[in-house]
Order: structure tokens, then sequence, then C-alpha cells
């Protein structure tokens, strides 16, 4: 099993089929093409996705639900070619997401979502239109509230089961996710 040592979370032990391929690279870094989705804890609904071509580099992602009701992304022909998408159900959207000093606030850059085929295990960041999302939108702190609450409890309801089960088990912070 290869082992890759970051910044945040040391030595890290993944296997070849937990890696997600960004075939073109991040916006701006190129260079980043191969990743980890990794479980920040238990009670957080945010993943953490860690380059695997850069071990220093590496930001959280949550879903869009947190920030807007009615998020849609549109994708190309090229775009899903790229991550050899065959089927929309197969597509999960992430929003890159920033906790600023202190925790004291969280927004998420609607305008370059994160956008993964399950199936293919590729990933591609989509540059929407900034009339309509921008790069700094506060997260829901309601929703984020309840999910953390939620995902926490032991006494957790049948739909909040689902949900956990829907964005994948709570595990160790380093343990990976299967998308």
């Amino acid at each position: 099993m290869p082992t890759y040592k970051t910044l945040r979370f040391g030595s890290l032990q993944y296997q070849e089929e937990d890696v997600i391929l960004l075939p073109d690279g991040l916006i701006g870094m190129p260079q980043l093409s191969r990743w980890l989705i990794l479980e920040l804890g238990d009670d957080m609904p945010m993943k953490w996705f860690q380059s695997l071509d850069r071990g220093d580099f590496g930001f959280p992602v949550t879903q869009p639900y947190f920030f807007m009701d009615d998020y849609e992304v549109p994708l190309s022909e090229a775009n899903r070619e790229a991550m050899a998408n065959q089927a929309a159900e197969d597509l999960v959207t992430m929003i890159i997401t920033t906790v600023h000093e202190g925790g004291a606030s969280m927004t998420g850059n609607l305008m370059a979502p994160i956008m993964i085929d399950s199936r293919s295990r590729r990933w591609l960041q989509v540059t929407l239109d900034a009339q309509k999302y921008g790069t700094r939108q506060e997260i829901n702190y309601f929703k984020f509230g309840l999910a953390v609450q939620t995902e926490s409890s032991d006494n957790a309801s049948p739909a909040a089961g689902e949900q956990q089960a829907e964005a994948g088990s709570p595990a160790d912070e380093r343990e990976t996710v299967d998308v």
C-alpha cells in the first residue's frame, strides 16, 4: 500500500483505487492531478481534498446544499468526456470551502465547483457564470449546524442515517472516502 507524507495529516496510506484524477489539474495549478478525499471526523459534514502531487496542498469541501438550495452545475459534453461520465447520477458536486480565522465564518466558491464522477474516479473544476454565483458565498449556518448535530448524535433519526450513508460513513480522519 503506497504511503504519502502530507503537511496536515502526516503520513497517509492509501490504495491506488482511492486516487481521484483531475485530468487538467486544478485551475491555476495544472500540475496537481492526483487527489485523495479524506474524512475530517465523525461530526464534520466536510471532507478534505488532499493533493498527492504536493503534500502541503489541500482544501476543505462540502456539499452545495449548505450554501444554496437550487444550485445547479450545467456540464458540457467536453466536460463529461474529460471525466469519462456516462450517467448524471454518478456525478457528485462539491464546493471548495474556506474556514476563516478562528472558525468565525465559512464561505464557499460557488463559481468554481468540483464535479466528481464516482465511477470513473475523475473530477474537474468547472467555471460558472460570475453574474449568478460568487467566490465567497456565506454558508447557511443553520443547515450546517443541523448536519453537525445530526452526524454526531447517538440517537440520530433514520433520515439522518440515510444522509450519513450518502455522504460516506464517518471514519478516522486519515481514511479515504469512497465517492
